[in-house]
């Protein structure tokens, strides 16, 4: 493709982002020093047309983007990724705060990327039954009330705050935890639970004051494994492309099928990028083929852990949802360092 028709591809993909409305070569010719006639620009578009980079619905004699223009644009002509130094500081501030439960924190950032975006966003929590067990420590809260925190390999923490049992003291619970930790280092969750919660095991009776303090909350962590969390998905409604029952129907029904989620952001492993844009047709999700998702992986120790995903219309922000969701993923694995 050669430089004009780049420019022109550039300009008409922007201006669309900004409108929604099909954009026109007398539009382009009076917004931008083009440099070239309506006349010429409108067969530099005609060109597009014809190489599948624009499309022309049948009710206006303006062109949009097609799936193959939006995907050149990303690749090679959107513009450097920016984000406000103002967003900047909300995100790095957020991930400042202390960690508390895994659910809580991950909730915290899908509300906040959607907040940030206007896009429904999506965030895959740790797994935490294949994590492998760190430490469990106990710290006192109050006189009558302690904080258990578990901490694996893959940075995820748990914490629970609990009533002091009658029959041990801070410390006697404090020294179990430590022997348990010592015991059962390296081992997954998964294996744990087993292990523990069989009544017939030797460790059942031997940790029984520990467990029984627990109350089960270890026991009910299979509720967070590959945990997808949503917020914002109304918000999709704010967008004139979902003016249509049967698209806004499609689209909210794929967002409340959470396997169906967590199996589309799964795709998005294969990718090397450090953040993948899903667009349109290229989503093996027929009900959303009419948006765009942009996912990026957070890590820890090297190790993928989840993702941010943010999904909208394809005539969505990209370089400013890139930048956020890139952001808020770093900053996630730094703070999931803790272990």
């Amino acid at each position: 493709m050669d430089a004009r028709k780049k420019r022109i591809l550039g300009i008409l993909i922007d201006d669309y982002i900004a409108s929604a409305e099909p954009v026109g070569s007398r539009t382009l010719a009076k917004k931008y020093d083009l440099g070239i006639s309506s006349a010429t620009i409108r067969n530099e578009m005609a060109d597009l047309e014809e190489l599948g980079f624009l499309e022309q619905p049948h009710t206006s004699a303006g062109r949009v983007p097609s799936d193959r223009g939006y995907r050149y644009y990303v690749d090679e002509l959107m513009p450097k990724r920016f984000i406000t130094n103002d967003a900047v500081s909300r995100v790095k501030m957020a991930f400042q705060a202390p960690m508390r439960e895994i659910a809580w924190f991950i909730h915290q950032t899908a509300r906040m990327v959607s907040e940030m975006t206007g896009y429904p966003s999506m965030v895959v929590a740790p797994p935490v039954l294949e994590a492998r067990l760190s430490e469990i420590r106990v710290l006192r809260l109050q006189s009558d009330t302690l904080l258990f925190l578990v901490s694996t390999d893959a940075g995820v923490v748990e914490n629970r705050a609990v009533s002091v049992p009658e029959d041990l003291s801070v410390d006697q619970l404090g020294a179990l935890a430590g022997e348990f930790s010592r015991e059962f280092h390296g081992i997954s969750i998964h294996e744990l639970k087993d292990r523990i919660l069989d009544p017939l095991a030797r460790d059942a009776e031997r940790y029984r004051s520990l467990w029984e303090t627990l109350g089960g909350w270890m026991a009910a962590w299979n509720v967070y494994e590959n945990r997808v969390t949503l917020a914002g998905p109304l918000s999709i409604l704010q967008y004139p492309e979902f003016r249509d029952i049967e698209k806004v129907q499609r689209v909210l029904g794929f967002l409340e099928r959470e396997g169906a989620v967590e199996e589309l952001l799964k795709s998005a492993l294969s990718s090397t990028e450090s953040v993948q844009v899903m667009i349109g047709q290229e989503s093996p999700v027929e009900a959303i083929w009419d948006c765009s998702v942009v996912t990026a992986t957070y890590q820890v120790k090297s190790h993928v852990v989840g993702q941010v995903s943010v999904i909208g219309p394809k005539r969505m922000h990209y370089a400013e949802v890139v930048a956020t969701v890139e952001l808020v993923s770093e900053e996630l694995s730094r703070a999931l360092k803790w272990a």
